[in-house]
């Protein structure tokens, strides 16, 4: 089989049976015959949509990481929790391999992510840069597994649980951020897949002669 012809086919992901792809129509999607797991779908305002949930999760992100996520009030001494006393709090004690791995963990991976999601939607959007388009579709796909900010917002959840019983909590702007965030990371993971992007990628580029 040729190169070519391979990419009539699409792998299912849960259950990895091998199907071949036919053209939809707007806003319906192909459902795994084996499995009934959405395989791709047609969206016809996919990088419109896309792209304004990426940049107000950006927005958000930036804002979580730079307010007061709460306040705690132990015998009247108020405690202002952010990401910032996190990691002085970490280096501090000389934790200085758990504070380096947070920081890309947390801060630096989730919001490459999301920046080169943006960059490369705004540049396929545009038909601009085939090249930096495919390495930003790559290094997105590399980086996702590495988007640590639900576990460390669970782990915050966990503190506030054994917290209550001896101490006052009043949730700041950056609370509400992290729960905006993680509600938008799982539309923009139900909406779109990279094999999408990829296929949007084919359709823009490579059917133009463009590489």
């Amino acid at each position: 089989m040729k190169p070519s012809e391979l990419d009539n086919f699409i792998i299912c992901k849960k259950c990895h049976t091998l199907h071949r792809k036919i053209p939809l129509h707007h806003h319906t999607k192909a459902l795994c015959r084996h499995c009934n797991a959405v395989i791709y779908r047609n969206y016809h305002d996919l990088f419109n949509t896309t792209l304004a949930l990426s940049i107000t999760a950006f927005l958000l992100l930036v804002i979580s990481y730079t307010f007061t996520i709460m306040t705690i009030n132990i015998n009247g001494i108020d405690q202002h929790l952010n990401l910032s006393s996190l990691f002085v709090v970490m280096f501090e004690h000389e934790y200085y391999f758990v504070g380096i791995m947070l920081s890309f963990l947390i801060v630096l991976f989730p919001l490459v992510i999301l920046g080169s999601l943006i960059l490369l939607l705004l540049l396929m959007r545009r038909k601009k840069s085939p090249y930096l388009v495919k390495r930003l579709l790559i290094l997105t796909a590399r980086l996702i597994p590495w988007n640590m900010v639900d576990i460390f917002f669970i782990s915050i959840l966990v503190a506030m649980v054994k917290l209550f019983d001896f101490a006052q909590i009043d949730l700041g702007v950056a609370f509400i951020s992290f729960i905006v965030v993680l509600l938008l990371d799982l539309v923009l993971i139900k909406r779109i897949s990279f094999n999408e992007l990829w296929l949007n990628y084919q359709e823009t580029y490579e059917s133009r002669h463009v590489l």
